[in-house]
């Protein structure tokens, strides 16, 4: 089924405009939350966006599947739906929750439509600064509008981001450190941003331990649309969207190694 790519990118900035930018630093303490730990937080912003997305997205493709990230925490069974269903939309509705509560602006929406289980279009919208990036699978990727070039490898060590927290101790120990030691990585808390710099080459790589569908689908296909990598660390496979697990992961941008960036992390 075609989607309409433009009407999309439309729906999640008009949501976001009205849901989530309209309450942004204006939250009432006791319209947060916190989920599996106190750091994982859900806030009303983020259910309104997915309680919305669902409504809209669903009218535009009557019969697919959806999975989002609050009805995932509440089910996490309906993740299967993303490898069974014909059809399926994957939506973290408000992607970067914690850096949207304590006022860092680097937050957005990421939305995958998913056919017989490949990503076949993605959306990840910056919120903040209403840009948003669209790929299509065989089609390319647009950055604002624009189609994106992304930038060539500025050379040693390679930037990246990471988010370990997840390993086991035996990754953990050993990852860890050649990521402080052999790279320029930072810790973030929002895998949008994280991979539109990532798609336009202003990082190299990204690193991730636990792996949910809605944050990483849309980004790896456009990674891979460019030219990058998005594989599974120890047994460098690709990635396709499934359901939830903690294993290492590493995406790489486009015009990088993957296989390079892999083994200093993991010599």
């Amino acid at each position: 089924m075609k989607i309409d790519t433009e009407k999309v990118s439309e729906i999640i900035a008009e949501t976001a405009e009205r849901e989530m930018m309209s309450r942004y630093k204006r939250l009432d303490p006791d319209s947060v939350r916190s989920k599996s730990a106190p750091t994982d937080l859900v806030t009303i912003v983020d259910e309104a966006m997915e309680r919305d997305l669902r409504r809209a997205l669903m009218d535009l493709t009557p019969g697919a599947a959806f999975v989002g990230e609050e009805s995932a925490a509440a089910d996490p069974s309906i993740t299967a739906e993303i490898s069974r269903a014909e059809r399926c939309w994957i939506v973290d509705p408000l992607d970067g929750t914690r850096n949207f509560v304590n006022h860092i602006d680097e937050f957005g929406t990421i939305v995958a439509y998913v056919e017989r289980g490949a990503v076949a279009a993605a959306w990840i919208y910056a919120a903040p600064t209403r840009q948003i990036a669209v790929g299509v699978k065989g089609g390319g990727v647009t950055w604002d509008g624009e189609r994106l070039t992304p930038k060539p490898f500025a050379g040693d060590p390679p930037k990246g981001w990471r988010s370990t927290g997840w390993l086991n101790e035996s990754w953990r120990a050993h990852i860890v450190d050649n990521l402080k030691v052999k790279t320029a990585s930072r810790a973030g808390h929002c895998a949008a941003y994280a991979y539109l710099q990532l798609i336009k080459g202003e990082v190299d790589f990204k690193l991730s331990s636990r792996i949910h569908a809605w944050d990483h689908a849309a980004g790896a296909m456009m990674a891979e649309e460019l030219g990058g990598e998005a594989r599974w660390l120890e047994n460098a496979k690709a990635y396709r969207p499934q359901e939830s697990v903690d294993r290492p992961y590493l995406a790489t941008a486009p015009g990088r190694d993957w296989r390079s960036i892999a083994a200093l992390i993991l010599d």
